[in-house]
């Protein structure tokens, strides 16, 4: 190629590429170059109304949020309302537990571990008494002291202190001093021996050999001052104890006191025949002096108080119930019931304490 046009191509070559990168250099700097004021202001304005726009678009969300979080409230006061129902609900159930806390459940086998003893409600007598004093007696012809008849060597004892004998049973036999025979002794009364005094080789004179009493029969002896005097009459009626022992029997004698004291001993029969009263154990006795018969009557044992009120305990299938009763007439040992007791109706008389007791547990755990 000529060289001459080829540099005048080189030359128009290098002016086209001038030319685009003069267009490119002003497009930039256009880019760059600052905007006037009006268009300053329209582009503040914008960015004012977009900031606007987002801070009424935050107020609606919080706006909403706080209707959201009313309705959550409403939910609360939705479970305010649930809440409140579930406490009438539980009063309820509360009111059922009023109901319950007068029942003591408890077992057959339990009551009787307990010691637990009742009785039915029946028709009865309510007595005006008065208490004396005294002891268990041996009477008079139920004691013995053997002897020998004729003096001489004992060569033989048969019994000793506590054995049981018979009327006409051989007891000691005796050589006599003055026939040098043998002899028998027998006992003169039915009976336990209490005392021995003599043994085989020692010499029986007017010496007492054995002593005998029966206690199958005691009397049971009291002191009557004289100021008691005038309320007591024979036939009348009495009411034997000692610690847990009782027995009911009736004045038969008033004797002067052998003492030279200034009082009168009444004595009524105590059968003994089981062996249970000891000769000399103090005794009380309540006499009656007058009695009137009630519809109603409940041992005294059985009568509780609890909440103000006299309660007793009433037997039922799942064990016992209380049951606020209302009182007449009583003396010491019954009272007169007016309501809240039918006759034939079974409660608690021994032990009933621990009913109560047992029942005020539960209610002290249930109020915790």
């Amino acid at each position: 190629m000529n060289p001459s046009l080829l540099n005048k191509f080189s030359l128009v070559h290098l002016a086209v590429v001038a030319a685009v990168v003069l267009m490119i250099s002003s497009t930039v700097n256009a880019s760059h170059e600052p905007v006037n004021s009006h268009e300053s202001e329209h582009h503040h304005e914008a960015v004012h109304q977009e900031q606007t726009e987002h801070t009424d678009q935050h107020q609606d969300e919080h706006d909403g949020h706080g209707d959201e979080h009313s309705d959550e409230h409403g939910h609360n006061d939705g479970h305010q309302d649930e809440h409140s129902g579930h406490d009438d609900e539980h009063g309820d159930e509360h009111g059922h537990d009023e109901h319950e806390e007068g029942r003591v459940h408890i077992s057959v086998e339990q009551i009787v571990a307990s010691g637990i003893v009742t009785q039915q409600a029946e028709a009865g007598d309510i007595k005006q008494t008065m208490t004396v004093y005294g002891r268990a007696v041996v009477p008079e012809a139920a004691k013995a002291e053997v002897r020998a008849r004729f003096a001489g060597l004992i060569t033989r004892m048969n019994v000793t202190v506590g054995d049981s004998v018979k009327a006409g049973q051989v007891v000691a036999e005796v050589e006599s001093n003055s026939s040098l025979k043998r002899y028998s002794i027998k006992a003169p009364i039915s009976g336990v021996v209490v005392g021995r005094s003599a043994n085989a080789g020692e010499m029986a004179n007017d010496n007492v050999l054995l002593s005998i009493i029966d206690d199958s029969q005691l009397w049971a002896q009291y002191q009557i001052f004289p100021g008691q005097l005038s309320k007591v009459a024979l036939g009348q009626t009495l009411s034997i104890s000692a610690e847990q022992l009782k027995a009911t029997s009736s004045i038969q004698y008033l004797l002067n006191s052998t003492n030279g004291d200034n009082i009168k001993l009444a004595r009524a029969p105590l059968d003994n025949s089981n062996g249970q009263w000891a000769v000399g154990a103090l005794l009380s006795g309540k006499l009656t002096l007058s009695k009137q018969a009630v519809a109603l009557t409940i041992d005294n044992r059985a009568l509780q108080e609890s909440e103000g009120q006299q309660v007793v305990f009433i037997r039922n299938d799942e064990g016992f119930e209380r049951r606020a009763v209302t009182l007449g007439r009583s003396d010491s040992e019954m009272s007169e019931v007016l309501s809240g007791l039918e006759v034939g109706e079974e409660y608690a008389v021994a032990n009933s304490f621990l009913l109560k007791a047992d029942l005020e547990k539960s209610s002290a755990a249930h109020v915790h």
